[in-house]
C-alpha cells in the first residue's frame, strides 16, 4: 500500500530548517532574558537601599537601634528594632543568648527578644526576585564575608552605621555591589563586585 504524503512525516531538509528556526530564534531571545534578570537585580537593589535609608531615618527618629537583617540561604531581607542600649550582635552576644535561653526554667521566664521586625518599614521577611541572590555579605564585624547564614547591619542613635558591602548577582553573571557607609546611612550602588580591599584604598 502506498502512503500519501500526509503520512510520510517531515523530511530530513523540513526537520534542519525548523532547528535552524530556533537556533536563529534562542541567538535573539538569550540577550533578552539577560536583560530581563539585569532589571530585577538593579530593582533588587535599590529596593535594599531603600530599605537601609529608612532604617537609618527610622534610628535617628526614635533613637532605638535598629538593623538590617540579610537572610543569605532564603534570598530575604528585612529591618529589625531594639532598645537604644542594644550592642552589635556578635558571636559572643549569640553565645550569651543561647545560654540563657537553656538556663530559663520555663517559657514564661524567658524575656522577648531584644530585636523585632520593624513592621513599619518591612512589614514581613522580604524576598529577593526570582533569578536574584545574595553572593555575600561583608561588615565590619564579620572577618570574613557571610554566604549562608545571617548577617546584619547595624544603625546606632548617634548617626553612626556599621559599613557594609552587599553583592548580589543574577542568573545571568550580572553583579552589583550595595555599599553602605558609615556616615549618615549612605548608599552607593556598583555594577561589579567590590571587595573591601578597594574600598579601604578607596578605589572604586
Amino acid at each position: 500500500m502506498k502512503l500519501i504524503r500526509g503520512e510520510q512525516g517531515f523530511t530530513l531538509t523540513e526537520l534542519l530548517v525548523v532547528i535552524g528556526l530556533i537556533g536563529v530564534m534562542s541567538v535573539f531571545a538569550l540577550p533578552n532574558i539577560s536583560s530581563i534578570f539585569k532589571v530585577s537585580l538593579n530593582s533588587a537593589t535599590r529596593e535594599v537601599a531603600s530599605a537601609v535609608k529608612e532604617a537609618y531615618n527610622a534610628t535617628i527618629m526614635t533613637g532605638k537601634v535598629h538593623r538590617m537583617v540579610y537572610d543569605l540561604k532564603q534570598n530575604q531581607y528585612w529591618v529589625e528594632v531594639g532598645p537604644a542600649s542594644v550592642l552589635l550582635d556578635t558571636d559572643a552576644s549569640r553565645e550569651k543568648e543561647e545560654r540563657r535561653k537553656r538556663f530559663a526554667k520555663d517559657e514564661d521566664s524567658t524575656p522577648p527578644p531584644s530585636f523585632q521586625v520593624e513592621k513599619r518599614i518591612t512589614r514581613k521577611k522580604m524576598p529577593l526576585p526570582s533569578g536574584v541572590s545574595f553572593e555575600d555579605v561583608l561588615t565590619e564585624q564579620s572577618k570574613e564575608p557571610v554566604k549562608d547564614s545571617i548577617a546584619y547591619t547595624h544603625f546606632f542613635p548617634h548617626g553612626l552605621t556599621e559599613q557594609t558591602l552587599i553583592h548580589l548577582q543574577d542568573q545571568s553573571n550580572h553583579h552589583i555591589t550595595l555599599l553602605i557607609s558609615p556616615l549618615l546611612g549612605q548608599t552607593r550602588l556598583i555594577e561589579r563586585y567590590v571587595t573591601q580591599e578597594e574600598v579601604e584604598k578607596d578605589d572604586l
